[in-house]
């Protein structure tokens, strides 16, 4: 077996199960973009003195049950927001606050029918219909060496892992992110919501990230939305956003202090 095949073999041995967030004609709670339909608990969130853009809100009882996780709520309303500047990329602790994900208890029932309509639209709009998928890790967490992969075997294994996609935007819950850059968001999540500055390599070398870095084991992809064209999102240059939570937090159903990472090609 040649280290491809090796590869190959493994990611789908490692595989999780996920969700595709795909464009829909449906009729449902759940969507990208467009403006949220705000339960009259919450609060539009503010950051530096301007709303947040908003990004996406999900109905988690419209989430098959055999592909939900069982950390993540069995019912209840999710909504992301992030800045419309995209000023932030997730390195600094400092970017806390520039984006926000707020969870309801109530159920699409409860909430009023007519979106709230006094903030700007950022982004168009999209029902959504969830698709269960396979997730397969990326090289990086292959516990076997691939650097012997060659190019044209660096790319096979890539187009693989995306395949499951099918060239449509990869919006995701659950599972391996589809990393556009490196693949360490858990550690990356961990070390920078306690403080520490990943902005560069020394970030992760002191020795208070080594302390902490055996919770990054806790963090959980909730949310990864792609560059999307027909909604007018762009993240950097053809980028995507990955919002992660720890495990706990979302057993508990606090969503306060889910991180956000950018990247970008």
């Amino acid at each position: 077996m040649n280290i491809l095949d090796e590869a190959t073999l493994r990611g789908e041995q490692l595989s999780q199960p996920a969700l595709h967030l795909l464009h829909s004609q449906r009729t449902g709670f759940s969507r990208i973009g467009g403006v949220p339909t705000l339960p009259s608990g919450l609060s539009w969130p503010i950051w530096k003195g301007e709303p947040l853009a908003f990004l996406a809100q999900l109905d988690c009882a419209e989430i098959p049950e055999e592909a939900a996780p069982s950390w993540l709520p069995k019912s209840g309303l999710l909504f992301f927001f992030y800045d419309k500047e995209q000023s932030t990329w997730g390195f600094d602790p400092a970017d806390r606050g520039s984006w926000r994900v707020l969870y309801s208890n109530q159920s699409p029932s409860e909430v009023e029918a007519e979106p709230a309509e006094e903030m700007e639209l950022v982004y168009g709009s999209s029902p959504i219909e969830f698709k269960q998928i396979l997730s397969r890790p990326s090289w990086e967490r292959m516990e076997f060496d691939t650097r012997e992969l060659n190019d044209r075997e660096a790319e096979a294994l890539a187009e693989l892992h995306l395949s499951v996609f099918e060239d449509l935007p990869k919006h995701q819950m659950f599972g391996f992110p589809a990393p556009v850059q490196g693949d360490g968001m858990e550690l990356e999540c961990q070390l920078v919501s306690n403080g520490i500055n990943c902005g560069s390599p020394i970030g992760y070398e002191s020795e208070e990230a080594l302390e902490l870095s055996h919770g990054a084991k806790e963090w959980r992809l909730l949310l990864q939305l792609d560059t999307d064209d027909d909604l007018g999102m762009m993240w950097g240059d053809m980028g995507m956003l990955y919002f992660w939570i720890r495990d706990s937090d979302a057993r508990g159903g606090d969503f306060s202090n889910v991180w956000m990472v950018l990247q970008c090609s």
